[in-house]
């Protein structure tokens, strides 16, 4: 399947799932930014609750995506390594994976975008997948044939189960009596280690084409 979707941050696992059954994923960054979305923010589980966490961000109603800019006038750095710290620094993998993404979010990056896919290949590669990407080079409102247009499917304000593609499979998690479906990839990741991708591949519905 040949996906097109916007770049998430950290995306969920629905996201992910998505991903995982794309061979091609064609990034959209010529549409204009739409707030409130999981273009900047991703959800995690905090010891009393699951926890937002949401960049701030310098634009303009036509800003396109690629032209995003990240605002550093505020701490969200430290306040988002301090919570992803909090959440996990007791999971299993945290001392094998933390320092990788750590680099990340300390570079600065002034883009939203390098940020998105800087975190989208480390995922990537330690989930150990191969995936061919490309992205946009005009905003089209009807999408090629050949693609799967899923832009603005997967959003924070509509229930992953009102689509067909996740299907929860519990996994290990450090809070909470009860599982906490759909977070970031980086809770997995975290939490499981080397079967993240055998949990997202028992997770995954079939997508048709």
């Amino acid at each position: 399947m040949k996906l097109l979707i916007e770049p998430h941050y950290l995306g969920c696992l629905e996201y992910f799932c998505l991903l995982r059954n794309s061979k091609e994923v064609v990034f959209e960054i010529h549409e204009n930014f739409q707030k409130q979305t999981y273009r900047n923010r991703t959800y995690i589980l905090g010891s009393n609750k699951v926890l937002s966490l949401n960049i701030p961000l310098s634009y303009s109603n036509r800003t396109i995506i690629k032209d995003v800019k990240v605002d550093y006038t505020q701490r969200w750095v430290k306040d988002h390594w301090g919570a992803i710290y909090s959440s996990y620094g007791k999971a299993p993998f945290f001392e094998f994976f933390a320092q990788e993404f750590k680099k990340i979010w300390e570079q600065r990056n002034e883009y939203l975008l390098d940020i998105n896919m800087k975190f989208l290949s480390l995922c990537f590669k330690l989930l150990d997948w191969k995936v061919e990407i490309d992205f946009t080079d005009t905003y089209q409102k009807d999408a090629e044939i050949e693609n799967v247009d899923f832009r603005n499917d997967i959003h924070p304000k509509i229930d992953f189960s009102d689509r067909n593609i996740y299907h929860p499979i519990a996994y290990s998690q450090l809070f909470g009596n009860s599982f906490a479906a759909n977070l970031s990839i980086i809770d997995l990741i975290m939490c499981e280690g080397p079967r993240a991708d055998e949990i997202l591949s028992a997770s995954s519905m079939e997508i048709r084409d």
